[in-house]
């Protein structure tokens, strides 16, 4: 997202810099002299990660930056995100920042540098013209109308701005590279923007919400926005031959989604000629990875495909708007994604809002017998920003944003009415354990991957992860 919105900076002739701070490997101090030394006219914390559900967890971290520069530098602080959006008042609290965008972000970044770069006296500064912005003035919250989305995305935001990140330093995770691709170099692109549906455990529309009901005339629709296949085809031409990336994630959180946008990103990329030298990785939804999209993802390079499962039971799935699809929906889809040679990493989540012991049981057996390449297992979060979040009454709602980090030690997951937070996590932890111990599963990624793979599984499950909820 940093690289999205500094395209969009760049395009109206601003100057712009990145610091990616988990890349370099930055505390908040370092990034705070960095900061300072730039002499910026505004700084933008952007609280995002690869997983867009990843801003809240982000947040102790943005917290200590905004205040260790706000000690160096005397510039404005515009914080984006997905959880600034939810929550903006909170955020400018906690973060002593001095403006919080409530929406998409390149619109209200732009019109705020027209008023404080080059402006001394920014805090007397007329911001009503802003939109899309939150600040305190006086103590009183202020809060701007709202900026329209970015339509035109190959044209006002159209990404590129590679040479202003530390390429040589990204690096895949390791389920992406079982098959021996490279690790690094490694990036991540996006061909789309939203997701039409509207799950409610979910937040990755939050940063989208503003605009889309601007858009809507106060309609609470999701507006699916997408960048041209020729545009994310050069994103692909520049990656592999000016840095030498091959193994890339499509960050779309639902490329199969649109039968037009998957068909020609794919025959754009088939036409640049690498044949089978991408390893390409893409989100779907199960009722939404049709089979004729298949053949040509595979011959476009996309060796990995991730369903967004959640969970066996339609009777859970319901709970959270999901019940669109059926168990055998599920198997039927998994078996036709292995039959085109994809590789598939399933996600499933466990302490939905009706899951019980035996509801979160149904879903560990039909991922055992799915026998994905690589599983991920959440307990449910609930996110500012996500229906289910608007609907708890405050005294339920979770403030510590460190407890929102899935493999943190402070990690504490939802619960339910039936499941205490402890038990999810205790169900989730043992779970993830139980399926990369299965012989199936071991034997399965030693036939495709080899011996070494096989012996990494079981490194991996020599760590176990520190949880304070029961003190180790």
């Amino acid at each position: 997202w940093c690289r999205l919105l500094a395209s969009y900076l760049s395009r109206r002739n601003l100057s712009v810099e990145i610091i990616d701070a988990v890349a370099d490997d930055l505390t908040y101090t370092d990034i705070a002299v960095r900061v300072a030394a730039e002499k910026p006219g505004l700084i933008i914390i952007v609280v995002h990660s690869h997983q867009p559900s990843a801003s809240t967890q982000t947040m102790p971290f943005a917290i200590a930056t905004c205040r260790a520069i706000k000690e160096l530098s005397s510039r404005p602080i515009l914080v984006v995100g997905g959880h600034p959006a939810a929550l903006p008042s909170r955020t400018l609290i906690e973060t002593g920042a001095d403006f919080v965008c409530t929406g998409e972000g390149p619109v209200t970044s732009y019109l705020l540098a027209q008023v404080v770069v080059n402006n001394l006296d920014w805090r007397s500064a007329d911001k009503s013209k802003v939109l899309g912005v939150a600040y305190y003035d006086e103590r009183v919250l202020c809060k701007t109308s709202s900026a329209p989305n970015v339509d035109d995305l190959d044209n006002e935001m159209p990404g590129g701005m590679w040479d202003k990140l530390p390429m040589a330093k990204y690096r895949a995770h390791n389920f992406q590279c079982l098959d021996g691709s490279p690790r690094t170099p490694y990036a991540s692109v996006q061909s789309s923007l939203n997701c039409s549906y509207q799950c409610s455990y979910c937040m990755i529309s939050t940063v989208f919400r503003e605009g889309d009901l601007l858009k809507s005339g106060g309609k609470p629709v999701n507006f699916y926005r997408m960048w041209s296949s020729d545009t994310i085809a050069a994103e692909i031409k520049t990656l592999v031959e000016t840095y030498g990336v091959t193994t890339i994630r499509f960050d779309d959180e639902m490329f199969c989604l649109n039968p037009m946008h998957v068909r020609d990103v794919c025959e754009k990329i088939i036409a640049l000629g690498y044949g089978d030298m991408l390893n390409l990785f893409a989100y779907t939804r199960i009722d939404t990875c049709r089979p004729q999209y298949l053949e040509p993802m595979r011959k476009a390079g996309f060796k990995w495909i991730s369903p967004g499962i959640e969970a066996a039971s339609t009777y859970v799935r319901g709970a959270v708007d999901k019940s669109q699809f059926s168990y055998d929906d599920i198997m039927r889809t998994c078996e036709l994604i292995k039959s085109q040679d994809i590789n598939i990493i399933a996600n499933v989540m466990v302490g939905l809002p009706n899951d019980t012991i035996e509801s979160m049981e149904e879903t560990v057996k039909m991922a055992l017998e799915i026998n994905a390449e690589w599983l991920n297992i959440y307990g449910t979060m609930i996110y500012p920003g996500s229906p289910l979040w608007d609907g708890l009454p405050e005294e339920k709602r979770n403030y510590r944003w460190e407890t929102y980090s899935h493999h943190g030690y402070e990690c504490e997951p939802a619960g339910n009415e039936t499941l205490s937070p402890a038990e999810v996590l205790r169900f989730r932890d043992a779970a993830f354990v139980r399926y990369y111990s299965s012989d199936m599963y071991q034997a399965m990624v030693e036939r495709k991957f080899g011996k070494q793979v096989r012996a990494h599984i079981q490194e991996m499950l020599g760590h176990k992860l520190s949880r304070k909820m029961w003190g180790y």
